[in-house]
């Protein structure tokens, strides 16, 4: 609401009203109500490929019912097709086709790219370009905000100035229609407000009191605009994506791509770091993204170069939030009225209620803990009793059946059961708070070659028309040759090797220390031909191995091996400088000393590391939910990402709340029958 307060602040009065049309505003709210809703979206695939550091494909693929479709917006989204070109005539065969053009997504408008659709036979879809879109929805919102404000008890009141604004002023309501129009169809969105002052030796004229009469409709019903500002907040910040589809053929396997965007590098030298460890460890991508709440079920496919395996993958989502931020406020409440209900009697009517609330809590409570425990077991994972001991007693307290024998008979109530008390409940909801309740897991154990898959799918309460969900993805890639390190290994030990018998038959002896062997080092002969051995015998070797391109993933893999195998090389070079410039003997003796000593400790170092070996790095460190690893097994700090991506361009997406712009019926704007000044036909 803030972009609009600003556009009305800073959009010049029209001296007309804008184009906006009736039948278009019961569209534009079709479109966006069935991209909020997205219940003809079956199945939601995302397939990410990460070949080079740095770099990702992104495809994603969209099983689409049309079935699924209710009728107001099948029809609704079929009238469009007469909207289209109505400005420019109408189109030829625009009339009796078997068409409607549906919302498959809502893409954020600050990074939107252009996004080619294709069907399963890899044909071009037609579609809907941002700018139709835009002044559909402008039009629908206008409609909307117009209905939400007639049905204001003040409304018909002739001395109240909303009917000023809704029936007898026109500029302040074509300000608004402007204001709408501008922010939905212009790219650009206000960074910041900015104000004009007035000139001096002015008073407010007729156009200030329209624009400050405008602004104090919003200020007035602020409260009553509420879920309107966030609808509108949606409408501004994401564009749909509308293609058209064959109403003849029920099912469609839709596919695009969009760009994936990547966090800032990190320093130079930690990202050197990184890339060092990465033989060890593996390489971690982090990949986040939000996908709509009402997709039934979303599969994540990610994979990488065939040199390159995946070694883990895991996908978390914060599907559970609202129930885990529901739980732990109504767990505190319990807690808090605890006390109070055992020193009431037990037959009132306030403590019939509190039991009935704390049986709904805590079966809540329960049946969570049983699909974590349960998630817990598929992804080969334990969630014990001792790392949440409450939660199991108040699981238990209303699962077991199990009563309380009082001198009369026996009582089955929650209240009380000996567990049921004010403490267990404060430490349950620091439990679900501390272990990341909120985000369930997928872990997937069948991982096969270059690809691994994860799938998830709703398996807790409903979700409205609105809502996100934010999915965190984390794999590991590893090199699945096994043989780069242990071929640099080889190297290393073979230009030690070189080295070391250079010295020797320079020396005289295999200990090329001493005052004699220092003479001998320093007084060499035929130094080309020793010149010509270190550089050309460890340059044709290093030639021979098969190291792959510094920008791939398996290049970042093989990062210590490259540098340990380089090390080598300079170490050999050194030597050979120092006996073209027919350095001192002592100073020959050092540069002898590191052309064997460092290739050595470079072939112990990726000996210890045992770098072609599968990955090492436990599942605790690559972004799990702390209830997953709450077992005391694997206790590590979590370990940074080598390269990090996200759908949205932030890591920090906010979650816009449950709307729906049709409450009664969906697709059909609730209008009044007396349409406002301006308002004519065409799009």
């Amino acid at each position: 609401m803030d972009s609009l307060r600003h556009a009305i602040e800073t959009i010049p009065i029209p001296g007309a009203p804008p184009r906006l049309s009736q039948q278009g505003a019961a569209v534009g709210l079709a479109l966006l109500d069935t991209s909020l809703r997205l219940n003809h979206v079956r199945r939601l695939t995302e397939r990410l490929t990460v070949v080079e550091h740095g770099t990702a494909r992104r495809t994603t693929e969209i099983d689409v019912s049309l079935r699924l479709l209710d009728e107001g917006q099948r029809q609704a989204t079929a009238a469009l097709q007469d909207l289209i070109g109505r400005e420019h005539g109408e189109r030829a065969g625009a009339r009796g086709t078997h068409q409607l053009w549906v919302p498959l997504a809502r893409l954020p408008r600050r990074y939107v790219t252009p996004v080619d659709v294709f069907d399963s036979g890899g044909r071009k879809l037609p579609r809907l370009t941002q700018h139709e879109a835009s002044r559909l929805i402008a039009s629908g919102l206008y409609r909307l905000l117009r209905g939400i404000l007639a049905g204001d008890e003040h409304a018909q009141s002739a001395k109240n100035e909303l009917n000023t604004f809704l029936f007898r002023v026109h500029e302040p309501r074509w300000l608004v229609q402007q204001a709408l129009m501008t922010l939905l169809t212009e790219r650009n969105q206000p960074a910041e407000n900015f104000s004009l002052p007035p000139a001096e030796g002015t008073v407010s004229g007729y156009g200030s009191q329209c624009r400050a009469m405008a602004l104090n409709i919003l200020d007035t019903h602020a409260e009553l605009l509420a879920e309107y500002a966030q609808l509108l907040d949606i409408a501004v910040n994401d564009y749909l994506l509308v293609v058209l589809l064959d109403a003849a053929v029920d099912e469609h396997l839709l596919t695009y791509e969009t760009p994936l965007y990547v966090e800032a590098k990190a320093p130079p030298l930690k990202e050197q770091w990184q890339r060092l460890l990465a033989g060890r460890r593996g390489y971690f991508v982090s990949y986040e993204t939000t996908i709509p709440a009402t997709v039934k079920s979303y599969h994540l496919v990610a994979s990488t170069s065939p040199e390159a395996g995946v070694s883990h993958m895991y996908l978390s989502t914060d599907a559970d939030r609202e129930l885990v931020d529901s739980l732990v406020a109504d767990l505190g409440a319990l807690a808090e009225r605890t006390g109070a209900a055992q020193s009431r009697d037990s037959g009132g009517a306030w403590h019939k209620i509190l039991e009935l609330q704390a049986q709904t809590t805590v079966r809540k409570l329960a049946d969570l803990l049983r699909r974590r425990k349960w998630e817990a077991g598929r992804s080969g994972r334990r969630l014990p009793e001792r790392a949440m001991p409450a939660c199991h007693r108040l699981a238990a307290a209303v699962t077991t059946g199990e009563a309380v024998r009082t001198e009369t008979n026996v009582d089955n109530s929650l209240l009380r059961h000996p567990q049921f008390d004010a403490a267990n409940l404060r430490e349950a909801a620091k439990e679900l708070t501390d272990l990341q309740f909120a985000h369930d897991l997928v872990l997937d154990n069948s991982i096969t070659d270059n690809e691994g898959r994860a799938h998830w799918r709703h398996s807790g309460g409903s979700h409205r028309g609105g809502e996100q969900i934010r999915v965190r993805a984390g794999l590991v890639l590893k090199d699945s040759t096994q043989s780069r390190p242990f071929s640099v290994m080889l190297y290393a030990l073979a230009v030690g090797a070189v080295s070391f018998a250079l010295g020797w038959l320079l020396a005289g002896s295999p200990w090329p220390y001493g005052r004699a062997a220092t003479e001998a080092l320093g007084d060499v002969g035929d130094g080309q031909s020793v010149i010509t051995m270190l550089l050309l015998v460890p340059g044709f070797l290093y030639s021979r191995l098969s190291l792959p391109p510094h920008r791939t993933v398996v290049g970042y893999l093989a990062t210590l091996p490259r540098t340990l195998g380089q090390l080598s090389v300079v170490a050999a070079a050194a030597l050979a400088a120092t006996i073209a410039t027919k350095s001192p003997g002592e100073v020959v003796q050092v540069s002898l000393t590191l052309a064997v000593g460092l290739p050595v400790l470079a072939a112990l170092l990726l000996l210890g590391q045992r770098s072609w070996h599968p990955s090492a790095v436990p599942l605790s460190r690559i972004g799990l939910p702390r209830w997953a690893v709450a077992d005391g097994a694997e206790r590590w700090r979590p370990v940074d990402a080598n390269v990090r991506f996200d759908s949205s361009g932030s890591g920090d997406v906010a979650q816009p709340a449950p709307l729906d712009p049709h409450p009664r019926r969906s697709g059909q704007g609730r209008l009044r029958n007396r349409p406002p000044a301006g308002d004519q036909s065409g799009l």
